[in-house]
């Protein structure tokens, strides 16, 4: 499925964000079983982790580990990729801006519960994304583990890194270059649902991979 999202309600929703990112992490770190505020807390997390992750992709960029960029042609170039992506089963793909896509994956489809192993449906699906990634090789990869609020942070801190390091393990194994690829796990601090829901905690509970594109 294919999430389009237009340029400036991209920006603006980013932008709405921004004032509280600089504090969002540490608030974001105190655990609210009682789910006050969740949904406002949902969506400046989910900012957060996409600002985080393009962070990430640019300092790849910068490193001109993926040598020549893509010039004019970006927008159609993210386009094809897009669509590539999104005809995966299990995933689902945004177009966070016109250089960047943001591709979720359920982590109950790549990891049994309170694993970091990757399950069989998880090497297939990460065998189609490979070879997507192969073809459009002038992106970089950033994979960004996330848990739900259950047990302690330290624990689910770890977690969520082995699940990201797992999976860029994984795409490293299948021909993706390690230079353009970095595995971050930000554990329970940006909930895309609220926690108090077995629904809620099976949201949350995802890998995603944001891919930006180098533009020269």
């Amino acid at each position: 499925m294919v999430v389009r999202l237009a340029a400036a309600a991209a920006g603006a929703a980013l932008l709405a964000s921004c004032a509280s990112l600089e504090g969002a992490g540490e608030r974001l770190t105190r655990r609210d079983k009682t789910a006050k505020g969740a949904g406002i807390g949902a969506a400046s997390g989910a900012a957060a982790a996409i600002l985080l992750g393009k962070r990430k992709a640019d300092e790849i960029l910068l490193g001109a580990a993926i040598g020549a960029g893509i010039g004019a042609g970006i927008g159609s170039y993210m386009d094809a990729q897009e669509e590539r992506l999104a005809q995966i089963p299990g995933t689902t793909v945004e177009r966070v801006e016109d250089d960047v896509l943001l591709v979720r994956f359920d982590s109950d489809l790549l990891f049994d519960f309170d694993s970091a192993a990757l399950s069989e449906s998880a090497l297939n699906i990460l065998d189609e994304v490979a070879a997507v990634l192969r073809e459009f090789d002038k992106t970089a990869v950033v994979i960004q583990g996330h848990t739900d609020a259950t047990g302690s942070e330290e624990y689910n801190q770890r977690l969520s890194e082995r699940r990201a390091e797992a999976v860029r393990n994984q795409l490293i194994t299948l021909g993706i270059d390690p230079a353009r690829t970095v595995a971050v796990g930000y554990g329970e601090r940006h909930p895309v649902a609220p926690n108090d829901t077995p629904e809620g905690r099976r949201l949350n509970r995802r890998v995603t991979i944001l891919l930006k594109a180098k533009a020269r």
